[in-house]
């Protein structure tokens, strides 16, 4: 099969299409009242035949769009842009070869809802579905004006959620992949979340949410969050610098700046950021240990950053229909961590004090990373073929301190140095050729990563001197090389929609733990189909049904068994054992206008989790990798937005969810049902003098697995803002959780087997200041007359 596989990729590469007389389409979105200019607009072009979508784009901030390569035919042209109704034109392309056609100036009428009368949101409304895909429109969207970075935006999207540390999660359960433009973000968990916080909403036209990916992405990604970043056609030099800054006992401050210089050819875009001072972390736990004794855990964490982020990036549309993209990313993290625990235990009525200790880890963690992504694009008749390459170098080097005292009498002493290299190299193929209502698809991607960690621990003996510490002492080298291939059917009607995919992905793996003498060999062929069905019942309602099945391989971290201490009774290890899980869902989801409603349901497989485990004698707690036997799943989710008026919006985001996995611990499985719900949302209001305020909420309900319940989280965010100098300024002011309330707290459930409580705190409750300035000037003023005002008066 998988030789079948590339021989359909080699058929199409090689095979020629006629090119046939293509036409250009060309147009403004303005204001029908005032002729205002309607930046980032949604264009779409239908066919008249079937209704099937030909292209669709963006329109950039002086509201121009251009559509290339249109085969000549009858058309629909829409344009639809928050705050208006959607435009309709119906267009005649005849054969004349690479005509350009101008459209000039299309009015859009504007759209106000009647004071007191609530209503679904109407016009391009904040959130909406296109088959599997549910779409943010994040530009000019009053949901997302206070909001400071990415994280703050996905905080707000259906289906996601944002945890204390920034993790992003979706469903509730799972770790979505980050696209940026459809394609795979190849960084580590600290620069991405860096890069988000860089990413503000006036960057992004919109987010593509796929809960349900097809088998054209690869098996590691059961989600996927897709960053569709502004394109501007307008030609010239433009920038934009922003400084946030977040308040709680420590200050942190982001430093932005992005370039962008575009030639007729030639876009050439610079991107710095640098982060610079503290976050704070607190553990605490409370353990009943088997002698009876009560021990208290306190642990504070506090982290000073001094972190950079470079990114320069060419592209080069050298010739009609073909296109060549270079990004070159750095990224250097230079922390120092300072964490400090006590140990605080008492008799078992809590009144007696039997040992008090202090702890001090002191570390220096680095990190460099460098990569570069290569993307080539070209079409040829109605084939379109695309290349991409990357390559990621991750550097990471931590040196620790960790003392150990009963009041001032040192009991242990450890130092460590740790070395962890990863290398990464991928390269993959994607082909489409088109043929009436229906689509082929094909594609191939490659990719090898090496992994070596070492890390070394001294210990003090009693003749003060410093001895290697065997027992903590580990040495790591994981190599991992994946092959893939894949192959998709779609069609287009007018009201149904449908397409077949199936993808091979082929692993081999050598886990060498050279401090246990100890090598692993992995190798295996894993198939993973997938289906999409859409019926668009009419314009304004569709349901979509999709099925697929998804595979999650162990990371670097769960394979390593070296230890990683939250105190020093307290820690956890990888498993080099651990067997890849894999995930079948199937999802069905309605959408009328801006109602959503979504469910999901499925079952994992051999799915990965950490497990405590507990010395009665040594009292030392430590959590373990390992794999359950399934995972059963089932959510449902209800989203929309409402206007009450036209200075008042609100957004609901409702979910419930079910899960059910059998947790063998002490030779005894517990299999309990988990049921939760999650209740988000925000109520936006537009105040005089430009003003934007907003009240953003989040709640969900006691929850957790099979050995752990957790305790409701939520939490309570405002935010304000406010342009001033016709846009070339933009204010935020934003305060998070601000009643302090947001803290994720476990309890376990077997009180015979570990009496024990923990909870995590990440500082959330924070006031933000963001002021960012737009500036630039044009070198081809003669050609940009349609800018819009603000950037005229910006300079821009």
């Amino acid at each position: 099969m998988m030789t079948a596989l590339f021989r359909i990729l080699i058929l199409l590469t090689i095979t020629h299409f006629s090119v046939h007389a293509q036409v250009t389409l060309k147009g403004k979105a303005v204001d029908d009242k005032t002729g205002e200019r309607i930046g980032f607009a949604t264009v779409s072009l239908f066919s008249m035949k079937d209704s099937g979508l030909v292209k669709g784009q963006i329109a950039d901030s002086t509201g121009t769009f251009i559509l290339q390569g249109i085969l000549p035919g009858k058309f629909i042209l829409q344009l639809s842009s928050y705050g208006y109704g959607k435009l309709y034109r119906e267009l005649l392309l005849d054969s004349m070869a690479n005509r350009l056609i101008d459209l000039g100036d299309l009015r859009m009428p504007a759209v106000f809802s009647q004071l007191n009368e609530v209503v679904v949101t109407g016009a391009r409304p904040a959130i909406e579905r296109l088959s599997d895909k549910l779409i943010l429109n994040v530009s000019g969207n009053p949901f997302f004006t206070t909001a400071t970075n990415t994280i703050d935006i996905l905080k707000k999207a259906p289906g996601l959620e944002v945890s204390g540390d920034g993790t992003i999660l979706m469903s509730g359960r799972i770790t979505p992949g980050v696209f940026i433009d459809g394609k795979p973000v190849s960084m580590s968990a600290e620069e991405l979340q860096n890069y988000l916080n860089s990413l503000s909403p006036d960057m992004i036209a919109s987010i593509e949410v796929i809960n349900n990916p097809s088998s054209r992405y690869d098996g590691e990604y059961k989600g996927i969050i897709d960053i569709k970043l502004k394109r501007d056609m307008t030609l010239g030099w433009k920038g934009n610098a922003s400084i946030n800054l977040q308040q709680n006992a420590y200050t942190l401050a982001d430093n932005n700046l992005l370039l962008t210089y575009k030639t007729k050819q030639l876009t050439y875009t610079a991107r710095l950021s640098y982060r610079t001072g503290k976050g704070i972390y607190d553990y605490e736990a409370l353990q009943h240990l088997a002698n009876t004794n009560i021990m208290a855990t306190n642990t504070r964490r506090v982290t000073g950053n001094n972190n950079f982020n470079y990114q320069l990036g060419a592209d080069y549309n050298f010739k009609k229909g073909q296109h060549l993209g270079v990004v070159l990313r750095a990224f250097r993290s230079n922390r120092e961590i300072n964490a400090f625990n006590t140990l605080h235990t008492t008799d078992s009525a809590a009144q007696k004090l039997i040992f008090h200790t202090n702890s001090l880890n002191s570390s220096a963690p680095t990190q460099y990373n460098y990569a570069a992504d290569l993307n080539y694009a070209t079409v040829i008749g109605k084939t379109q073929m695309e290349i991409l390459g990357t390559i990621v170098k991750i550097k990471n080097r931590q040196n620790e301190d960790i003392q150990n005292r009963d009041n001032n009498q040192l009991l242990d002493y450890w130092k460590t140095i740790l070395k962890n290299d990863i290398f990464i190299r991928s390269g993959q193929i994607d082909l489409s050729h088109s043929i009436n209502k229906t689509r082929l698809l094909a594609g191939a991607k490659f990719s090898f990563t090496t992994t070596k960690n070492d890390i070394h621990y001294d210990t003090l003996d009693k003749k003060d001197a410093f001895i290697t510490d065997s027992s903590r002492t580990n040495n790591f080298h994981y190599n991992e090389y994946i092959s893939a291939a894949y192959i998709s059917y779609e069609r287009t009607g007018t009201k149904w929609g449908y397409s077949l995919s199936l993808r091979a992905e082929h692993t081999h793996s050598k886990a060498n733990a050279i401090t246990q003498s100890e090598v692993i060999i992995r190798d295996y062929l894993t198939w993973l189909p997938s289906f999409n069905l859409n019926y668009r019942i009419n314009s304004n309602r569709q349901v979509n049904l999709s099925f697929s099945r998804r595979m999650t391989r162990p990371n670097f971290v769960q394979l390593n068994p070296f230890r990683s201490y939250n105190s020093p009774l307290n820690y956890y290890a990888g498993n080099p054992y651990l067997q890849p899980s894999k995930t079948s869902m199937l999802s069905i989801a309605y959408t009328q206008q801006a109602f959503n409603i979504s469910l999901q349901l499925g079952r994992e497989s051999d799915p990965m989790t950490r497990y405590p485990e507990y010395d009665s004698v040594t009292n030392i707690l430590e959590y373990l990798g390992r794999n359950l036997p399934y995972n059963d799943f089932a959510s449902i989710e209800i989203s929309f937005p409402v206007t009450v008026n036209k200075w008042w919006k609100m957004s609901h985001n409702i979910r419930g969810n079910y899960k059910k996995e059998p947790t063998p611990y002490h030779n005894i499985t517990y299999t309990i049902p988990i049921y939760n719900y999650t209740i988000s949302g925000s109520q936006v209001f537009t105040l005089p003098q430009g003003m934007t305020f907003d009240i953003s909420y989040y709640y969900r309900s006691i929850n957790g697995n099979g050995l752990y319940i957790i305790k409701p989280e939520k939490n309570v965010d405002l935010g304000w803002q406010k342009s001033w100098m016709k846009g070339r300024i933009n204010t935020k002011v934003n305060y998070y959780d601000i009643f302090n309330t947001y803290r994720i707290a476990l309890i376990f459930r077997e009180k015979q087997l570990i009496n024990n409580q923990l909870s995590h705190w990440f500082g959330n409750r924070k006031l933000g200041l963001t002021l960012s300035y737009n500036f630039g000037q044009s070198t081809y003023k003669a050609k940009q007359a349609g800018k819009n005002e603000e950037e005229s008066r910006a300079g821009m």
